[in-house]
């Protein structure tokens, strides 16, 4: 993998050669003076009537106003209230099942368009009259429906799962979605008043993706608050780190690779619940050093997966399960109450009378139980602590030769030794 890898690096697919690529749009043929001049006449209508349709929402909009003024003054609300409860609507969708007509229309779209150039090809009005003036989709079985469908939800899996064909592809999809996560965000601090960061960054230095960041209201005042930085600067250094990864989705997906990312998700899980930095996990003596010790439960564990470390886990299915149970928060950390902390402990040592070793004991030196001799201070430590001394005590020496000498208490002036001579 490494070999094709560092054969092409100048794409993300490239860096990917054994990942399914989504299919780069065909470029359109070059059009005549003619058909530019019919164009141009088609593009100035076009122009004309969204004026015209511009000049229509402003006047309903005018009228919008008007009208929202006049409800806040009935219901004694200020217009700002009713406008907050009017704008600021999400554009989000969850996906929907994959229908039966949208299936036929899939399939209909790649028979007929999968030859045709780019501006010839059927529109979806034209597509849906051929559905209907087809018997064969008109008296389907079952399975065939079923096929219809799986067809779909394939083709839509594909549009998600499967990487870009080149820079230019994967640079607009970037950037399309990057404006539809800002614009969600945005909608989002004025529904509920959350801040939110977003850095979004190239993962190699051949991509052409275009390094941006967006903070909602004055979190961009946060970096330099509390770390005395721009922005800026977190975003340069993030790119950087990013770029020097150098991974494709196999690297990124190894097993060492997703062991090191669950081993964080857990940590990361039970240092919230405890609210303690310094916790580590134990999963030999599970039960008594985390549920029993700080009345937390990690819940949700795959099933037919032994409950061991991470580490331990030798199959890249088993720790991607976990990963992705993680990652969904179908596998969390949950506080129990006093009762049901109560309740473990009684099975606890109804186990431990029964017989059943709960706590895995640590394992004995194997010098255990003979008496182990003191170890004597390195030489070289030893002339460094006699060295220290003996400066300690040259330099305390030497400043009791350079004191100065006390005065006396009284000092005779020079009349008082005359008045002694007479």
């Amino acid at each position: 993998m490494s070999v094709l890898r560092d054969a092409n690096t100048s794409t993300w697919a490239a860096r990917n050669p054994t990942h399914s690529t989504i299919r780069c749009r065909t470029p359109p043929p070059k059009i005549s003076e003619a058909q530019k001049a019919s164009h141009k006449i088609k593009r100035d209508q076009k122009i004309e009537l969204t004026k015209l349709v511009h000049n229509a929402v402003a006047a309903h909009l005018d009228e919008e106003k008007t009208r929202i003024q006049s409800l806040a003054h009935a219901h004694n609300v200020t217009s700002k209230y009713i406008n907050d409860m009017i704008s600021s609507q999400t554009k989000y969708h969850g996906s929907r099942k994959a229908q039966l007509a949208n299936a036929l229309l899939h399939a209909k779209a790649k028979e007929m368009n999968s030859d045709q150039p780019v501006g010839l090809r059927y529109k979806i009005v034209e597509l849906r009259k051929m559905i209907m003036n087809d018997p064969e989709m008109n008296n389907l079985t079952k399975n065939e429906k079923a096929g219809y469908i799986a067809a779909l939800r394939e083709h839509r899996d594909q549009k998600v799962s499967h990487v870009r064909g080149n820079n230019m592809a994967a640079t607009r999809d970037v950037l399309l979605t990057t404006e539809k996560i800002v614009k969600e965000l945005d909608d989002l601090h004025i529904r509920t008043g959350t801040y939110a960061t977003l850095f979004v960054v190239r993962g190699h230095i051949n991509d052409t993706i275009q390094s941006t960041m967006h903070g909602t209201d004055n979190s961009d005042d946060f970096w330099e608050d509390v770390y005395d930085l721009p922005m800026a600067d977190f975003l340069r250094q993030y790119e950087q780190w990013a770029c020097t990864q150098n991974q494709n989705l196999i690297e990124r997906d190894s097993l060492e690779a997703v062991r090191k990312q669950v081993r964080k998700l857990i940590v990361r899980g039970l240092v919230a619940m405890t609210r303690k930095k310094d916790i580590a996990m134990n999963y030999n003596n599970y039960n008594t050093a985390i549920i029993e010790t700080y009345a937390v439960q990690l819940v949700g564990w795959p099933p037919g997966i032994n409950f061991i470390s991470p580490s331990n886990i030798g199959t890249v299915g088993e720790i991607r399960r976990i990963h992705d149970a993680l990652k969904a928060r179908t596998c969390y950390w949950t506080t129990l109450t006093p009762a049901e902390v109560k309740t473990h402990t009684t099975n606890l040592n109804e186990r431990r009378s029964a017989g059943e070793v709960v706590k895995k004991p640590r394992k004995k030196c194997s010098d255990a139980g003979t008496s182990r001799k003191r170890k004597a201070p390195s030489t070289v430590g030893h002339a460094n602590k006699q060295t220290k001394c003996s400066s300690k005590k040259a330099k305390k020496n030497s400043d009791q030769d350079h004191e100065v000498p006390k005065s006396v208490e009284f000092i005779v002036s020079s009349d008082e030794e005359e008045i002694e001579d007479l």
